[in-house]
């Protein structure tokens, strides 16, 4: 049983775009409507939507992000594809105070559409190409979607997934960044969990704002500091969760290695740094979206006892 003490929802960071000189043109809205658009004036832009829930009884004080991963939008917390709840709602059931953000470009928030002001074109990942990414099977069995032998993922709602997915533009990551950076700010100090490209970014606000970001969760991250960047000491909690499969499909065993690389940086600079591994913790057939594998709540429930034992004990002993 769920019960809240509040929920709602803000607007935070962007900018305003002024536009001139550009022509008006005819504009349809519907059969009864239609006027001459002008494009010219005043535009708010970029900005980041952030739901928040705060349950009736706290597990403790520190709230929660979750931040999206490339291509997706705050939805992939809230349900399963096959309908189970997500990772929103077991958090928010274990009494954890829970903000689910929807990036810049991405969802509710805020994008642009005036041309010549985002350096690219907007991409959308394709079916095959997430199939083999996401690391549901080989690549030659996405035709009859035959996915590796234990796969957690429910590959009967794929298509339920594959609608999930938004354009996206490669070269935002400091627009991004920029709205991560501004919801933090807005929350006050927080706890990161960041999936995929959001585990990056969760990654890179954590740097930047040591005074807010009391720890993060990355599951299964990429776009992550260099260990080099990592020279100040640093004593926050950091949680990497890596899942099944990664050895069958080239891009990940580089982007793991690297993973791993930055979280012994991390605790060789006097943080503190956990790697759950789940084949090796005994949880197998994880693909890269575990929040939405038939296995999820176990995943998330690891996840909270590392929560329990870093953020429950600092409460109490404070």
């Amino acid at each position: 049983m769920l019960s809240l003490q509040g929920m709602g929802s803000f607007y935070v960071g962007g900018r305003e775009l002024v536009v001139g000189g550009q022509p008006k043109r005819r504009v349809t809205y519907s059969k009864s409507f239609a006027h001459d658009y002008d494009p010219n004036g005043h535009f708010w832009i970029e900005q980041a939507y952030v739901q928040f829930f705060i349950p009736a009884e706290l597990r403790f004080e520190t709230p929660l992000l979750l931040v999206h991963g490339g291509g997706l939008t705050g939805s992939v917390w809230e349900t399963t594809p096959d309908g189970r709840d997500g990772w929103l709602a077991f958090f928010l059931k274990a009494g954890i105070t829970t903000y689910v953000i929807d990036m810049p470009e991405r969802g509710r928030s805020g994008f642009c559409a005036h041309d010549g002001i985002w350096p690219d074109r907007p991409i959308i990942r394709s079916e095959e190409e997430a199939w083999r990414l996401y690391r549901f099977g080989e690549p030659q069995h996405f035709a009859t979607r035959t996915g590796f032998p234990g796969l957690q993922f429910p590959l009967e709602a794929a298509e339920a997934f594959s609608r999930t997915a938004v354009p996206r533009w490669p070269a935002n990551g400091a627009v991004m960044l920029a709205g991560l950076k501004a919801a933090i700010a807005r929350i006050g100090p927080c706890i990161l969990l960041g999936h995929s490209q959001g585990g990056g970014l969760a990654m890179a606000a954590t740097l930047q704002c040591p005074d807010l970001v009391r720890g993060s969760i990355l599951v299964e991250p990429h776009g992550l500091p260099e260990p080099s960047e990592i020279t100040d000491p640093e004593s926050r909690p950091l949680l990497l969760v890596m899942g099944d499969f990664i050895e069958r499909t080239p891009e990940w065993p580089p982007l793991a290695d690297k993973a791993r690389a930055m979280m012994d940086a991390w605790h060789h600079s006097g943080g503190h740094a956990n790697t759950l591994d789940l084949p090796r913790h005994g949880i197998t057939g994880n693909s890269h979206m575990p929040m939405m594998d038939r296995n999820s709540d176990q995943v998330a429930g690891v996840i909270l006892d590392w929560l329990d034992r870093n953020f429950m004990t600092a409460q109490t002993s404070g």
